[in-house]
């Protein structure tokens, strides 16, 4: 049996979660527009940088889109993005193992 490392998460990721979370917990719906990252990072106690990297991962996974101007809303859910995005983390938690 071999141990391997346990690898803290990044803030940015943990706002990731609690964003996933509160979809799931139907506290945020499609439509909401969310807080502003400066609002965000004070709530979160969080720098404004990973609030802004935290929004444009949820971008690129189809989860927020974001309207310059006029702030981020939460997304319909789209079965095609959901699936396109675990793919696409399957492949990167492989590569993550084979390290």
């Amino acid at each position: 049996m071999e141990f391997r490392p346990i690898k803290k998460k990044k803030t940015y990721e943990e706002i990731i979660e609690q964003v996933k979370r509160m979809i799931a917990e139907g506290v945020l719906q499609p439509g909401d527009r969310l807080i502003s990252e400066r609002e965000l990072a004070d709530k979160l106690e969080v720098g404004r940088s990973a609030v802004r990297e935290a929004f444009r991962a949820l971008e690129a996974m189809g989860v927020v889109e974001v309207r310059p101007g006029e702030g981020t809303f939460i997304r319909e859910v789209d079965v095609g993005t959901i699936i396109e995005t675990l793919g696409m983390v399957l492949v990167l938690e492989r590569d993550t193992v084979k390290e």
